[in-house]
Parts: structure tokens; sequence; C-alpha cells
């Protein structure tokens, strides 16, 4: 089962993330909709793969749709500032969901 939301972040940043839960139990996030990026596409500094995985550290997968999303909405706000100025946040963020 998959499921899919939008997002919009600093008001005209439009995404479509979905989660589908794998055969092991975490969650795949997906991002197939996202802001034109003009900085380097290399998945250590945007954290998106080329198919549009999310990327998560291994061992760090989540096991629950709502840490899932809570890891999608900060991929995307971090994202967000990404492709603004060639800056991924890193660090701890505590997310509602």
């Amino acid at each position: 089962m998959a499921v899919t939301k939008h997002y919009r972040v600093d008001g005209s940043d439009n995404y479509t993330v979905t989660y589908k839960q794998k055969w092991n139990g975490t969650y795949e996030i997906r991002c197939s909709q996202h802001p034109h990026n003009p900085q380097s596409t290399n998945v250590n500094d945007c954290h998106l793969y080329s198919d549009g995985r999310v990327c998560v550290s291994k061992g760090k997968e989540p096991r629950t749709l709502d840490k899932a999303k809570a890891i999608g909405i900060a991929f995307c706000e971090g994202y967000s500032q990404y492709v603004r100025t060639g800056r991924f946040p890193n660090g701890r963020k505590r997310v509602n969901v």
C-alpha cells in the first residue's frame, strides 16, 4: 500500500511525496514533484536519487508511516533551502505529523 501526499514549502515550492511500505516493514520515500534543482544533483548534496527516492541513512529507514512522513516533510523543507542556497541543512529537526 502506498500513500501520496502533496506539500507546499515557502508558499511556492510544490512537492508530491509517496510513502510505500516495503517487504521488510520499512518505508520507501519517493519525491516525484519538486522544484528545479540548479545545484549539484549528487545524492550526497541534495539527498535525492535520480529515480526520485529520498536518501535515508542505512539503518535509519522509517518503520512507521508517521516517521516516514516526518522524514518526507523534513526533506522537502531542506530541499527547498538547498535549491536556493546550495546548502542542505543537516541536524535534527522536529516535525509534527
